[in-house]
């Protein structure tokens, strides 16, 4: 029906837009920063798509936010790992199923999200 197709639709972007996000978050670690880059321009597809505009700001701090857990370029998680004398190798060991519970979680929001 056009109505499940327009749901699969709308949560297929949002979770795509999710990973789009993941990806500049990796290079673009600065919150505000990421926002002024990505925002002009995925605000307006979430129109587009008939995703409304706080699911799309969900899923970029989402994003952002997990990035940001493993990121070595974000000064927060290398000073912190410097002060614990924890190498980044091990951090990532570690981190690495909450981050995959994390993803999961997250994906599962934005894409109930998408269908209410």
């Amino acid at each position: 029906s056009s109505a499940a197709s327009d749901v699969y639709k709308r949560q297929t972007f949002i979770n795509l837009m999710f990973w789009i996000e993941v990806g500049m978050s990796f290079f673009v670690p600065s919150s505000s920063g990421l926002a002024v880059l990505s925002m002009p321009i995925l605000a307006p597809l979430g129109d587009f798509a008939d995703v409304g505009r706080d699911l799309v700001v969900t899923a970029y701090q989402s994003a952002n936010g997990l990035v940001n857990l493993i990121n070595p370029t974000f000064a927060v998680v290398v000073g912190g790992l410097a002060i614990g004398r924890i190498s980044y190798d091990r951090w990532l060991v570690f981190i690495w199923p909450l981050l995959l519970i994390l993803t999961v979680f997250i994906s599962a929001v934005i894409s109930i999200g998408a269908f209410l």
